[in-house]
């Protein structure tokens, strides 16, 4: 079986997303920024300046939907996409011009709901709740609001700094 885009649409934050249902039975959602965006060409486990602010403003604050691992093995002081943005699982994709999952010149940020908890439609974790596509949908909505906030926050620490 293979993977069937359910919807591909412009974000409430004007990025492009988009929702997959895998061949295994779970859905990813995906969120692309354009060139020119701070975090274009960064990998999800990879530190990144441009997160520094977001990485101070989460603090000490709750886990979230984050993934654990990351928050508990990144080293101290980097700001890795996978640890600073909250959605289901974490960010577990990041990559662009490859045509995966579209094709398309955005960078894609990716998170996936085959964890622990989630249902697939193999056996992978039987038992778990089965997220749906709207769902997914409203976990990119938030995704793309938290990588539209990074632009503008650079773009504030910029002007700030050559007023």
């Amino acid at each position: 079986m293979r993977n069937t885009v359910e919807n591909d649409w412009t974000t409430k934050a004007g990025l492009r997303a988009i929702c997959i249902l895998t061949g295994m039975g779970h859905r990813c959602g995906y969120v692309g920024i354009p060139k020119g965006h701070p975090l274009y060409g960064v990998e999800y486990h990879e530190h990144s300046d441009a997160l520094r602010e977001a990485m101070e403003r989460i603090g000490n604050d709750p886990i979230g939907k984050r993934g654990v691992v990351p928050l508990f093995c990144h080293k101290s002081g980097e700001c890795p996409p996978d640890v600073v943005f909250d959605v289901h699982g974490g960010i577990t994709y990041s990559g662009g011009g490859d045509g995966y999952p579209v094709d398309g010149d955005e960078w894609w940020f990716g998170f996936d709901c085959a964890h622990a908890g989630d249902a697939t439609g193999s056996s992978l974790f039987p038992g778990g709740v089965l997220r749906t596509q709207e769902y997914v949908e409203s976990e990119c909505e938030s995704l793309a609001e938290q990588l539209a906030a990074i632009t503008e926050e650079n773009s504030k620490t910029a002007q700030e700094a050559h007023p």
